[in-house]
């Protein structure tokens, strides 16, 4: 049996149930997570549901982690878990100490996460927390999967991690299930789509429809939530502002699939990724992304040789590309992207690349 684990059911559904649906057909995938408002698409999507009782609000849920060592006391010898997330590995250490596991342990790393960024709590926070992972990371882990080089280089300099690792690029995009887009027609409709937290860059966002407001060639879109649960994350009273905002008209959440196809830019001014999924699917959709040059995303731009990096974040280099991009409208480059993409970074790839990783480690 495999089981996927995670501190949130809304990891396990957005990303994961494509390639879950894939592998399905030859391997059964339990999912381990808080049952919340994804319950019914985590049923449907996964052979079986154990519920994990966390908190998401607390920095530190003693009692969830004496709930997760409960669960994987009753995991057998030939079980994989797969871990997701940096915080859900962070956890399953520290509810596993004083235990000797008989199952193996593959995590996937999609990113750092907020535990790596440069504030002064996720500093402390790491400090606290490398003595435990020192101590058990390389008893307990027996498969490392990062999403990009500089990931598996910090988290193995700071976790001395010395056993197996790989690096697979991306989730896996489902290429069949997106409407094609049609022709850009002015004023150009640009878009945000993720989470509302510092470390996404929305407040680079807001900046930049704020800059350009008075352009009649644009309009600025979002699309997303806040994390209440996440130190990063908007608080009420900024997400408030931001529903009234004059410049930006907030659309909640989306559907990737079928909306995407309604807008011709995407900016994605993220601080840190793994591998930037939302840059594949607008890629993939057809729309011209302009993003902060980062690992993660940087890799994409390159690979699919579409859309455009800017340096260190830079509001003014975002508005000057979005000016430019509205002179010319050129997505000349679209089809060949696409063609990358679903050779590389599909469903198709990367649950192939899952499943070898499963068989190797049964």
């Amino acid at each position: 049996m495999i089981y996927y684990i995670a501190h949130s059911d809304w990891i396990l559904k957005q990303s994961r149930a494509d390639i879950v649906k894939k592998l399905n057909d030859d391997l059964q995938i339990t999912s381990i997570c808080p049952l919340d408002e994804n319950s019914k698409e985590i049923a449907e999507i996964y052979s079986s549901s154990i519920e994990w009782n966390i908190s998401r609000t607390k920095l530190f849920d003693l009692i969830g982690v004496i709930n997760l060592r409960k669960i994987i006391q009753e995991l057998n010898k030939d079980d994989i878990l797969h871990v997701f997330t940096i915080k859900t590995l962070f956890l399953l250490i520290i509810s596993s100490l004083f235990f000797k596991k008989k199952f193996k342990v593959c995590v996937s790393i999609t990113g750092l996460g907020y535990l790596f960024a440069d504030t002064l709590l996720a500093k402390f926070i790491k400090i606290i927390l490398r003595p435990f992972i020192i101590l058990k990371i390389n008893n307990l882990v027996d498969m490392i999967i990062f999403q990009n080089d500089k990931n598996q280089s910090d988290f193995i300099k700071y976790s001395k991690y010395n056993k197996k690792s790989n690096i697979i690029s991306g989730s896996g995009l489902n290429t069949d299930a997106f409407i094609e887009k049609g022709d850009i027609t002015l004023p150009v409709k640009v878009i945000f789509v993720g989470r509302l937290m510092r470390e996404k860059g929305v407040r680079e966002y807001i900046q930049i429809a704020e800059l350009m407001h008075k352009n009649l060639n644009v309009e600025f879109f979002i699309a997303g939530e806040p994390d209440f649960g996440n130190k990063s994350s908007l608080n009420e009273k900024e997400f408030q502002e931001l529903k009234n905002h004059n410049s930006i008209k907030y659309l909640g959440k989306i559907n990737v699939y079928k909306d995407l196809k309604s807008f011709d830019v995407l900016i994605q001014p993220s601080y840190h990724e793994g591998f930037s999924r939302i840059l594949l699917e607008a890629t993939y959709a057809g729309l011209y992304t302009i993003s902060n040059d980062i690992p993660g995303i940087k890799e994409i731009v390159e690979a699919t040789n579409f859309g455009v990096l800017v340096k260190n974040n830079d509001v003014l280099a975002y508005v000057k590309e979005i000016e430019q991009f509205i002179q010319h409208l050129d997505v000349s480059g679209t089809e060949e992207a696409k063609k990358i993409i679903f050779k590389l970074f599909s469903v198709d790839a990367v649950s192939d690349q899952f499943s070898n990783i499963y068989h190797e480690l049964i």
